[in-house]
């Protein structure tokens, strides 16, 4: 596995931890009766499912631009995909639990948004600024 991607990683698994404990110690004290069993794998899952986007999006950088264009739509669109799955089986599963579900998953879904973008955008930072690297230099 190389650098950047191990160092991506290790940001989402802090992260995840974060808002693990953030969450953990909010339902046990302020929101102790909306507290739900599955948030532990609510977080779990998101790590699981942004950990291997970052591996295909690592992966699709190396690609020509169209290659990359369209692996990173299938990879997003994918994991919209698995989100409403989620979201769709556990309100059929458990609707008791579905509005404090909901709301967690709305936050988690923005933190690992936030955090996604952010690294995007910070890797075609560098991507493009090594592309144009050689160009300048022959100038």
């Amino acid at each position: 596995m190389e650098t950047g991607l191990k160092k991506t990683i290790y940001g989402l698994v802090i992260l995840s931890l974060a808002i693990f404990v953030i969450g953990m110690v909010l339902f046990k004290t302020v929101f102790s009766t909306w507290y739900f069993w599955f948030f532990p794998v609510l977080i779990l899952f998101f790590l699981s499912v942004n950990a291997a986007f970052f591996v295909f999006f690592h992966r699709s950088l190396k690609k020509s631009p169209a290659h990359f264009i369209r692996g990173f739509m299938v990879t997003t669109g994918g994991k919209l995909i698995i989100y409403l799955i989620l979201i769709v089986t556990y309100i059929v599963t458990s609707p008791k639990s579905a509005i404090p579900f909901a709301v967690t998953l709305s936050l988690a879904y923005v933190a690992y948004t936030t955090y996604d973008l952010f690294v995007m955008l910070t890797l075609l930072k560098r991507k493009k600024e090594n592309s144009t690297l050689p160009n300048q230099l022959s100038n």
